[in-house]
């Protein structure tokens, strides 16, 4: 006998990643935004510039520790937004849950199919209906044997409609 149930996730280190990284890469882009601010204030003509020279106007070491400041939080909100919107999808012999950020959908229905179409998760049921369809970044190899594993209809390619 299997697991009593399955969870499909990003894999940890890509959900740690993203809150080490994302906030990473942001304060860097915030060091380049004030590098460019610098190069376009000195230029002798450029859309916008006094915005620019604004930005290179802030006292030194604040307007880097600014920039760097700013970039961290856009990259902790990016983060966030990611891990929000990630979905989780959990299989067990009765039912399949889906779970997106505060929404978890819960779904025990006879099933003819389960794949992948484009980036989408598709349910679809033994009377042809489609159940559920929810985006996500899971990918074949990782659905298909915890579908398979516990007896659901996972299918490679998108089935032909009947």
């Amino acid at each position: 006998m299997g697991r009593m149930e399955t969870t499909v996730d990003e894999p940890s280190w890509l959900r740690t990643g993203s809150w080490v990284g994302c906030p990473l890469i942001g304060g860097a882009l915030g060091v380049g935004v004030w590098a460019v601010a610098a190069w376009v204030s000195d230029l002798p003509a450029f859309p916008f510039q006094g915005v620019f020279k604004v930005l290179t106007k802030l006292p030194q070491p604040w307007a880097t520790l600014a920039a760097v400041a700013g970039g961290l939080v856009l990259g902790l909100v990016f983060a966030a937004i990611w891990a929000h919107e990630r979905l989780v999808v959990t299989v067990s012999p009765t039912r399949v849950t889906l779970v997106r950020g505060d929404k978890t959908r819960r779904i025990e229905a006879d099933l003819e199919a389960v794949y992948l179409d484009g980036k989408d998760l598709v349910l679809r049921t033994t009377d042809g209906r489609e159940i559920a369809r929810e985006k996500t970044d899971l990918r074949n190899h990782e659905l298909a044997p915890a579908f398979a594993e516990h007896g659901y209809p996972w299918h490679d390619e998108p089935p032909v409609e009947r």
